[in-house]
This record gives C-alpha cells, structure tokens and sequence, in this order.
C-alpha cells in the first residue's frame, strides 16, 4: 500500500556500495514468494529501483476486474503488455497483449484489469519518478504518495515476511 505521509526514506546502501553498472534482473512469474502485494488482487515483482529519480520498474500482475486507485505521475511511464486486457478508466482504448503505452506526466487515471480479461494481467511499468495518489479524479486531494523508495520499502518488508533474500534486492538499486 502506498504511503499516505511524507519520511526520510533511502535505499540504506552505503554510497559506495551502490552500484552504477549494468544488471540484468530475472524475474519468476511462476513463482508466487517475490509478487509483492500491492492492492486487492495486484501484485508487482520489481525490476529496478532509481535511487537518483525515485522511479522503479516493475512488473505489475493484476487479476480480471482488480484495479488501482485514481493516480497521476510526476514522470513519464511507459508500459508494456505481456498477457491480460487492462484499461484506464478515463480512455476508451483497451491494452492487451502486445500493447505498449507512454504516459505523459500529470494525468489523473485509474488502473483497471478488465471484468473479461482471459487470465490475470501482466504489464511492465517502467516509471520515472513518483506518483501521488488522489481521493477522486476532478479536484482530488492528495491521499498518498509512491515512490522507488517506498517500494523498496515495501518489498523489502515481504521479503523478510516470505523468507526471501533481501540482499538479492540491493543487485536491483541503481
């Protein structure tokens, strides 16, 4: 769940040992331990987490008819489709797989995979910088905050709450 306040996060690498290289990182989509719950019925196992933008990359896994609550972004996002039909409720087309999306930043939407897609979602979000969270689409107010940081965060805690190798989540800081 998104952060409803503002704290000091990190990524809680020592500068030096925070690597600047190229990294390959293999996600398991059969496997249930590293989906890091995110909603009702989403999930994401992450890709990358930008210490310098505070964007992260991930891929996010989401069952037919589940969504995520009205957002908009600081940054760019750009999305692909592997499998599942998803939407935003504000347009009128329909993602499915094989679609890509660019998503300039500032426009509120709300995330939904379809009541009729054939098999839960899987969509790679590549997102630059962070998004805020809104009480309602038109005049919204601020409701909470995401980040690279604070996923971290959060995949971190369900790492340690599965038995998975937080370490291995360092190799994904950048």
């Amino acid at each position: 769940m998104p952060i409803n306040a503002f704290n000091s996060a990190t990524d809680g690498l020592n500068p030096n040992r925070r690597s600047r290289e190229h990294f390959v990182a293999n996600t398991n989509l059969g496997d249930d331990g590293p989906w890091v719950p995110y909603a009702d019925g989403v999930w994401f196992q992450p890709c990358c987490f930008n210490v310098t933008s505070g964007g992260f990359s991930v891929v996010l896994k989401g069952l037919p008819g589940a969504k995520l609550g009205v957002h908009y972004h600081v940054g760019t996002v750009r999305g692909y489709t592997i499998r599942g039909h998803w939407r935003y409720l504000e347009h009128d087309w329909v993602a499915k797989p094989g679609t890509f999306i660019y998503e300039p930043a500032g426009e509120a939407h709300t995330l939904v995979i379809t009541d009729d897609s054939p098999e839960p979602a899987l969509i790679v979000f590549m997102v630059e910088g962070g998004l805020i969270y809104l009480d309602k689409r038109i005049n919204g107010a601020f409701a909470a905050y995401e980040d690279g940081f604070s996923l971290l965060e959060l995949t971190r805690k369900h790492y340690r709450e599965v038995g998975l190798d937080v370490g291995q989540l360092d190799l994904l800081v950048r």
